[in-house]
């Protein structure tokens, strides 16, 4: 069973936080548990991954972020950074699971304030072994005093107890309905109540962002520590070649590099530059840094990262 501390979020301070530890041919699902309660963070297996998968890892001052992806890897998947949430998922599928959050984020803001309301509220949220997903959904929108539209199509299925902390309403209905690659799509509804239909996770999710994320090649390992003296500094290092709209390659770049995504994208319009600019670039064995160089210095935009966060502005007109 899952469980972590009321409030707990993915803040950097944790992603960044250093773990030190020893796993040996544990369980995925136990892995993730234990790795939760030491951080904090809520860590979610997705339910297409094998839960008993065995994980050994020797953890040495490692950050948080390098122990989820090197976890993650052992059961062939990827880590999605989200809101409140770190979750591993199958390989190739973390940058479209960010960028469906991306997309709810975007919805949700445009949304009356009363509406926006109900689907900003934070509730613990726990359900018993067995629980069956959908009605998870139905008792949480009702819950919310939210319409939900489109129901059937999440499957008939069991998942395994959890008990999470405060989680926004939106965020929680979307961290159940990802195990089946579906989503909620929000649009303004009649009266005070916020309207949603249940749709396929990439539904308005523009498809380029599972494909770049593919093309990012995973990092190399860090090296470990040699006996009696300090670590050897291996970088990590990145390739990638894309085409794609700059929105959406940095919500996949953000997602490969555990972090959650800040894109201010109305600093960007007031520079004449549209969120959705097709961005080209090829970079080989480049470190984080580079990486995010080369996507942004051409297009005059600065970066920073902090608290778990890639926050990405273009500088105020001269």
């Amino acid at each position: 069973m899952l469980t972590v501390a009321a409030g707990a979020a993915p803040a950097a301070d944790r992603l960044d936080m250093p773990l030190t530890a020893t796993w040996s041919g544990i369980g995925l699902r136990e892995w993730a548990d234990r790795v939760a309660a030491a951080a904090g963070l809520p860590v979610v297996v997705d339910r297409r991954l094998d839960p008993d998968t065995r994980v050994s890892l020797d953890c040495r001052a490692e950050p948080l972020r390098g122990v989820l992806g090197r976890g993650a890897a052992e059961a062939g998947g990827d880590v999605a950074v989200l809101a409140s949430t770190a979750r591993i998922v199958p390989a190739g599928t973390a940058a479209t699971i960010v960028a469906a959050e991306s997309a709810r984020v975007a919805a949700i803001r445009g949304l009356p304030p009363r509406q926006r309301a109900a689907l900003d509220e934070r509730r613990p949220w726990t359900w018993p072994a067995a629980a069956r997903p959908r009605d998870l959904i139905a008792d949480r929108a009702a819950a919310g005093g939210v319409r939900l539209a489109g129901l059937d199509s999440v499957p008939h299925d069991h998942l395994p107890a959890a008990s999470l902390p405060e989680i926004s309403l939106a965020e929680g209905l979307d961290l159940v309905l990802a195990h089946y690659d579906l989503r909620v799509d929000w649009r303004t509804g009649p009266g005070a109540a916020a309207t949603g239909r249940v749709v396929a996770i990439d539904s308005g999710v523009p498809a380029a962002a599972a494909g770049v994320a593919a093309s990012i090649a995973r990092p190399r390992a860090p090296a470990r520590r040699g006996p009696g003296g300090p670590a050897n500094a291996a970088r990590e290092s990145f390739t990638l070649r894309a085409q794609a709209p700059l929105d959406e390659l940095l919500a996949s770049v953000a997602g490969r590099l555990a972090l959650a995504l800040d894109l201010d994208r109305e600093s960007l319009q007031r520079r004449g530059i549209a969120p959705g600019e097709i961005v080209r670039l090829s970079v080989k064995d480049a470190s984080r840094e580079q990486l995010l160089d080369a996507i942004l210095d051409p297009l005059g935009v600065e970066w920073r990262i902090a608290d778990g966060r890639l926050a990405v502005s273009a500088p105020a007109p001269p």
